[in-house]
């Protein structure tokens, strides 16, 4: 089984505005401040057309379920890469994924940012995959709704980015 997630933000502000958001410097440490997870730069790299590789490390909330504890890293910590591909049609689109070190669970999916009338929309879908018999399905469904609460938290702090802009 796979649980799946989609969820869709709308900003008043241009693709590139809340692309550089996103994809900057400082998306990090906005997160760190807003949401108290120690979020970090790992590194970002640029491409010469204009793609983007940023990967965050971040600390794994204190609570979960007992039943997950087992599989997760001992640092607590997860990294995640978001990696945005070059403007097109005036959209950006691009893949994350979770690295879980240790975890028998692959979590990732497809992002995007698209022009709408009054500004964008910043979308994302993803899948979650626990390989573990027995509680595979109800650590998928956890994870989903970890993921669907934390994109609701970023969405916040990305529009808060983009009112001081």
């Amino acid at each position: 089984m796979t649980a799946r997630l989609s969820e869709t933000f709308a900003f008043d502000h241009e693709v590139e505005a809340v692309f550089e958001a996103l994809s900057g410097e400082g998306w990090a440490a906005a997160k760190a401040a807003a949401l108290s997870d120690g979020s970090r730069a790992v590194r970002r790299d640029v491409g010469p057309d204009g793609s983007v590789e940023l990967v965050v490390s971040r600390e794994l909330p204190d609570e979960v379920p007992g039943f997950l504890r087992r599989f997760l890293p001992a640092d607590g910590r997860v990294a995640q890469t978001d990696s945005w591909g070059p403007v097109e049609g005036g959209s950006r689109r691009g893949r994350w994924v979770a690295d879980i070190p240790g975890a028998p669970a692959r979590v990732g999916g497809d992002m995007r940012l698209e022009p709408t009338a009054s500004g964008c929309r910043y979308v994302v879908d993803g899948q979650i995959k626990v390989s573990v018999p027995l509680i595979g399905g109800r650590a998928e469904a956890y994870l989903a709704d970890q993921v669907h609460r934390l994109l609701g938290r970023e969405a916040e702090v990305l529009r808060a980015m983009l009112a001081v802009r």
